[in-house]
């Protein structure tokens, strides 16, 4: 009786560890810290970050833009995108879940969209002229639209000042200049768990839950007859 309840309630662990492997993602944090600036932004050692979820491992990576304190999206543009990136062999990916009033068009595909000292880009994400000057956040969802939906996604760079740049964001610095930032690399943040377990795993959990309510009846069928 013992064994089949340790073997049963095994098998769910190993079905709930399967299901949390398989739907592990990680979020890298990318710090804005290449100033482009003219006469720098303010000299912050970090003028954001930018956290990027699911990058190599999903086929759906999640944006998230956080501004340092007193630093803002530019929505004056002079010719410069709001948040520029690239994604590895130039996918076609369409947008979700765009914080307002941030503008993208859907599907989008590689091309070549020009961020003031830090080279062309292939995906952009706009804020409108004659927005507020004070906004602070953008996050956003990318997913692989067309002949590249389903395909896993993976965050590019470019080079700059001899170092990689993940992305771009034209900001107002805390000294009111504006001009592009740089994001390099900062560290991993944290890895979650989330989505659907596969047919597999559930299938897994069910028998081994399924065995245990067996196993159970049985016990109480045996003390029962005893009794």
């Amino acid at each position: 009786m013992r064994r089949s309840l340790l073997a049963a309630a095994a098998a769910v662990s190993l079905a709930l560890g399967a299901a949390s492997s398989a739907n592990a993602l990680t979020t890298v944090q990318y710090n804005l810290t290449d100033d482009h600036c003219t006469g720098t932004c303010g000299g912050l050692s970090s003028y954001g970050t930018v956290d990027v979820t699911g990058s190599g491992e999903s086929s759906t990576l999640t944006f998230a833009i956080d501004l340092a304190n007193n630093v803002f999206f530019n929505p004056n543009g002079n010719g410069i995108d709001t948040f520029s990136f690239d994604l590895l062999n130039n996918p076609i990916i369409s947008f979700g879940g765009v914080t307002s009033p941030f503008t993208e068009t859907n599907p989008q595909s590689a091309g070549s969209n020009h961020e003031d000292g830090f080279g062309n880009w292939d995906y952009i994400v706009n804020l409108p002229m004659g927005s507020s000057t004070t906004l602070q956040h953008l996050s956003f969802t990318v997913t692989g639209s067309g002949a590249n939906a389903g395909q896993i996604l993976t965050i590019d760079h470019n080079t700059a000042d001899n170092q990689s740049i993940f992305a771009a964001v034209d900001i107002i610095g805390t000294n009111t200049k504006t001009g592009a930032v740089g994001a390099t690399f900062g560290s991993i943040i944290t890895t979650t768990t989330g989505g659907v377990p596969e047919p597999a795993s559930w299938a897994l959990m069910i028998m081994g839950i399924g065995g245990i309510g067996a196993s159970l009846r049985a016990r109480r069928r045996t003390v029962a007859a005893t009794a």
